[in-house]
């Protein structure tokens, strides 16, 4: 990314094209969440995929339910919630240096927990557990997860900190009703 890139606009928001390549990455997080979920509901119809007028099809999938739906789910909401930050940044007021640390932690937070979750199917230790016994899924899971979790904690606190700030103003503004006279 160019080093002279607007990162914020004048109200402390993202600028729209950093709010943009974020809102990308959701996406594209989003759509893969999705392919998780007609994944998982293969899985709930025993390994079939029948949709009229297709032939029906026996698909194996991993026989892991639950975890399938965090495939789905959890990928879906952890971009909803980057979305979210993007949706808010004007009013969370961030400086400059707190809008690069957002973004970047913010990707590492959506693309770990899509990672996390897609490789946590592959692994009877889910990626919950630092387990070095020749299960690569479950190491690639564990630590993408760990990153998340990091990703997670340094973007919820920038946000938590700058809406507390906007808290404490104690500046309220009215809008003037619909109905009044100039």
């Amino acid at each position: 990314m160019a080093s002279n890139e607007i990162w914020i606009e004048e109200n402390g928001g993202f600028s729209r094209t950093i709010g943009g390549k974020l809102l990308a990455h959701c996406f594209i997080a989003m759509f893969l969440g999705f392919v998780g979920g007609f994944v998982w509901l293969i899985a709930l119809a025993d390994n079939v995929f029948h949709i009229l007028p297709l032939p029906r099809m026996e698909i194996q999938v991993p026989d892991q339910k639950e975890l399938m739906r965090n495939a789905h789910t959890g990928t879906i909401a952890n971009s909803m919630y980057v979305m979210a930050m993007v949706a808010l940044s004007p009013w969370l007021r961030f400086s400059v240096r707190q809008a690069k640390w957002v973004y970047y932690w913010a990707i590492i937070m959506l693309w770990g927990n899509v990672i996390g979750y897609s490789t946590a199917v592959f692994t009877p230790y889910r990626g919950i557990q630092p387990v070095f016994e020749n299960d690569i899924a479950n190491l690639v899971s564990y630590f993408t997860f760990y990153a998340a979790v990091i990703g997670a904690v340094v973007t919820t606190g920038i946000c938590l900190n700058n809406a507390l700030r906007e808290a404490r103003t104690g500046k309220v503004t009215h809008a003037p009703p619909r109905n009044a006279q100039p």
